[in-house]
């Protein structure tokens, strides 16, 4: 491996991850407008619905109607009708996912960002940045969390205007941060969308399988494949 000079992570699901199920707050917002839902079939639909939505490009406008879109489409497959209610429902939704308390940092991030800001690895300061498919609450929600002091780069899809797996948002901060692909160092819990991408540009990566996703087996079979369950396994891949 070339020395790293940068270590870049995705950011939901790698750092941070809602507070509670999706579905439980969309059920628990449009409870707050009088009607009543299974969040269990909205988490459900809204995963179907996110999947098949191809992401919006930068700017807001674009990003609020492509989450209107999702958000009216999940509860419409679940047999919800919110009739003249379903603006003030979606506005509050948005909202919602925007504040602090709506997400949890995973235990192991802050102790590893400690130990990589600032840090020196092969004699170099160590860069740290993001590359998420996130939209422009991005920023506001990394400083609630208090986040973004870490960060020396953020690429994300409300920022530049594309979104992963496309190799434009990768190579996005490979430019920010004056590095060759073989000098940085990408972590992120999908294969498809963050592993295989970040390879085929020459990135160094981990996939980072937290949550069990990936199966043993899958891994086995895929092979070749650097895989970590916490962050702090990071370490074991890098000279510090």
């Amino acid at each position: 491996m070339k020395k790293i000079k940068a270590i870049l992570f995705d950011l939901a699901g790698t750092l941070i991850y809602p507070k509670d199920p999706v579905g439980y707050v969309y059920s628990n917002v449009a409870r707050s407008f009088g009607f009543e839902t299974d969040y269990r079939k909205l988490d459900e639909k809204f995963a179907e619905v996110v999947k098949k939505e191809v992401p919006p490009v930068a700017g807001e406008l674009e990003e609020k109607k492509w989450w209107r879109e999702v958000v009216f489409k999940t509860f419409d497959l679940c047999g919800y009708d919110l009739k003249n209610k379903f603006d003030e429902v979606f506005k509050e939704l948005f909202k919602v996912f925007s504040q602090k308390s709506a997400w949890t940092i995973y235990p192991d991030v802050i102790p590893v960002l400690e130990k990589l800001f600032g840090g020196v690895c092969h004699g170099k300061l160590v860069q740290i940045g993001l590359i998420s498919n996130f939209d422009s609450r991005l920023e506001i929600i990394l400083k609630e969390l208090e986040l973004n002091k870490y960060f020396h780069c953020l690429a994300y899809s409300g920022k530049v205007g594309f979104s992963k797996p496309d190799p434009k948002i990768f190579q996005y901060a490979l430019n920010e941060l004056n590095i060759i692909p073989e000098e940085a160092l990408y972590v992120g819990d999908s294969l498809n969308i963050d592993y295989y991408p970040a390879c085929d540009l020459g990135i160094n990566s981990l996939l980072l399988n937290r949550e069990g996703n990936y199966s043993m087996g899958l891994l086995q079979q895929a092979q070749g494949i650097k895989t970590i369950l916490n962050l702090n396994e990071i370490f074991n891949f890098i000279a510090f």
